[in-house]
């Protein structure tokens, strides 16, 4: 099977922080994967987070300018604690960063979309992330990728993944609020994105991110259209558990 997994700012940071112990453990979950036979491409957020890390910033900067310089210093740390981790389990990665220009483009599609399954083939991770260095954009508060959600269901559908898994904190699509409200139901299945859904979805944000349930939602029917099933689902949950339906989760069916 072949699989594209996003990673969300809100499972890989904490506070002002790379959240070092939980990527490990979710590195070893996706190796174990591709261990057992199945491709794997990861949209990772995190880039801004490692950058106010590493410049000991406590607060999102909205400057334009400070998140991109945020970004370039700290796409390198984060890069580098994926490669150290999947070394570790015999495993190389590629990173790839892209803007929605590069989307615009047939030629450039096709060359992404090669490269991609090129890597696949050799047994390579490749881990994608959004160019915030240079799309401004996204670093101006006008979301493009929205914290990589839609980045995530482009990437799927460019490399046709048979399952697009997007992982958060929270458990998968409520019927309200969660954090809010703690009689809001789970909705477990979804047959058919439509506007009942799509007003499911909270907006709120994460402090260090960009997305919301709503853009997890849209990705997910974006990857519909395509024929392809999207589960949203909480990463304190292992992979295991998320596939194998031992745990709550929301699937979007593509019908």
């Amino acid at each position: 099977m072949r699989l594209c997994i996003k990673i969300g700012t809100a499972l890989i940071s904490r506070g002002n922080r790379l959240n070092y112990r939980w990527l490990k453990g979710k590195v070893r979950e996706i190796a174990a994967l591709q261990k057992r036979g199945n491709e794997i491409v990861i949209v990772s957020s995190g880039a801004v987070a490692a950058g106010m890390e590493i410049a000991r910033e406590t607060i999102r900067p909205t400057e334009t300018l400070k998140l991109q310089m945020m970004s370039g210093m700290g796409q390198i740390r984060l890069m580098k604690y994926y490669k150290d981790y999947f070394k570790a389990e015999g495993i190389c990665i590629a990173q790839i960063l892209l803007t929605h220009h590069n989307f615009a483009s047939r030629n450039e599609e096709g060359t992404i979309r090669e490269i991609m399954k090129a890597y696949l083939r050799a047994g390579v991770i490749p881990i994608v992330n959004e160019n915030d260095m240079i799309n401004k954009e996204e670093v101006e508060f006008k979301p493009v990728f929205t914290d990589n959600d839609i980045l995530a269901a482009l990437v799927a559908v460019r490399v046709g993944v048979d399952l697009l898994v997007i992982l958060t904190d929270v458990d998968g699509l409520y019927q309200g609020n969660p954090k809010r409200d703690r009689r809001a139901k789970l909705v477990e299945e979804v047959e058919a994105i439509d506007r009942a859904v799509e007003q499911m979805a909270a907006r709120e944000t994460n402090p260090l991110g960009l997305g919301g349930m709503a853009s997890k939602v849209q990705a997910a029917k974006m990857v519909a259209s395509h024929g392809i099933d999207t589960i949203v689902a909480n990463g304190r949950y292992s992979l295991d558990q998320v596939l194998a339906k031992e745990v709550p989760r929301t699937r979007f069916h593509a019908g």
